[in-house]
C-alpha cells in the first residue's frame, strides 16, 4: 500500500527523534538491564533506540523493507551493539516462544482492525515469557489540546487522519481503551496513565511544529491527491493555517498519548 510506502519521510523521522525519549519514558521504570526487548511496528527505529541504554537487548520489526534500512542505518551510525532490526509480520512473529522479557507498541494497534488486533496481541503474548511485560501508546484524539482551533487547522489535523486510514471511526480514540483491549486478550494491565507532547512551549518549539507539520503535509500531498482523499485547495489551506497558528503567541498545541503496561500471565 502506498500509506506503508510514505509513512517514514524524512520529516516524520526527524520528528521522532526528537521525541522518542518522551516516548519510552512511562515504560522505563518497569525495565531492568536483564531484559530483552522487543519493538514491535518499530518504523525508522528512532524511538526503538532509546531502550537501548535500558535493557540488555533491543530488537525493532516492522513490516515495510524500507523502514528497517533506515533503522539499520541509524545503528551503523549510533553504534548501539546490543540494538538489532528485522523484517517481519506483526501476526506471525519470526521468533520462538517466550523469547522476550517485554513488548512494546508504539502508535501501532489504533491502526488494526479487530481480526488484526487479536493476531497481534496473541503473537505477543505468544513471544512473551510468563510475567513478562506488554507496553502500549496511542493517540486518543478527545485528549488533543490545540488554540486556537481554526478551521484550516481541523482540515489539517483531518488530513492526517485520512491518510493513516484508520480501520474504524473510533480508531482515534483508541488510547482511552487500551487497558481494556489488553484484558480482553489475555494480559492483566497493572499501571495506565497519559501524556500530552508539547508542540508550543516556546516561540521557538511553535516554529518547530509548523516546520514539521508543513514538511509532513507537504510529503503527503501528492499521495493525498492520487488516492482522491484531498484536493490541492484543501492542502493549501491547511499549509497557511499552520503560518497563522504558529504567529500567534498564545498558540498552543498538545497532542494526548494514552499510555498502558500489563503483564503476560504466569504459567
Amino acid at each position: 500500500m502506498v500509506t506503508q510506502v510514505m509513512r517514514y519521510n524524512s520529516a516524520i523521522i526527524d520528528f521522532q527523534r526528537k521525541r522518542g525519549g518522551d516516548s519510552i519514558a512511562f515504560f522505563v521504570p518497569f525495565l531492568t538491564r536483564d531484559m530483552d526487548l522487543l519493538d514491535v511496528g518499530c518504523g525508522p527505529g528512532t524511538i526503538t533506540a532509546g531502550f537501548a541504554d535500558v535493557v540488555r537487548t533491543v530488537t525493532g520489526l516492522d513490516l515495510e523493507p524500507k523502514a528497517i534500512a533506515a533503522a539499520n542505518q541509524m545503528v551503523a551510525t549510533a553504534g548501539h551493539a546490543n540494538l538489532g532490526f528485522v523484517a517481519g509480520d506483526m501476526t506471525s512473529l519470526p521468533f520462538e516462544d517466550g523469547s522476550f522479557d517485554a513488548v512494546f507498541f508504539h502508535a501501532v494497534l489504533y491502526h488494526l482492525d479487530a481480526a488484526k488486533l487479536r493476531q497481534t496481541l496473541a503473537e505477543a503474548l505468544r513471544v512473551l515469557k510468563p510475567g513478562g511485560l506488554i507496553a502500549t501508546r496511542d493517540a486518543d484524539a478527545g485528549g488533543n489540546v490545540i488554540y486556537p482551533e481554526t478551521p484550516g487547522i481541523l482540515l489539517s489535523l483531518d488530513l492526517w487522519q485520512r491518510w493513516y486510514e484508520h480501520s474504524s471511526n473510533d480508531a482515534v480514540y483508541f488510547g482511552r481503551r487500551q487497558g481494556a483491549v489488553l484484558r480482553s486478550h489475555g494480559f492483566v494491565p497493572v499501571w495506565s496513565g497519559a501524556s500530552h507532547v508539547n508542540h508550543s512551549a516556546d516561540a521557538p518549539t511553535r516554529r518547530e511544529t509548523v516546520e514539521d507539520a508543513k514538511r509532513s503535509l507537504e510529503s503527503l500531498a501528492e499521495g493525498l491527491v492520487q488516492r482522491g482523499l484531498a484536493d490541492r485547495q484543501e492542502i493549501e489551506t491547511a499549509l497557511s493555517a499552520w503560518d497563522r497558528w504558529g504567529s500567534d503567541p498564545d498558540a498552543v498545541y498538545l497532542r494526548c498519548r494514552c499510555e498502558c503496561v500489563a503483564t503476560a500471565p504466569r504459567v
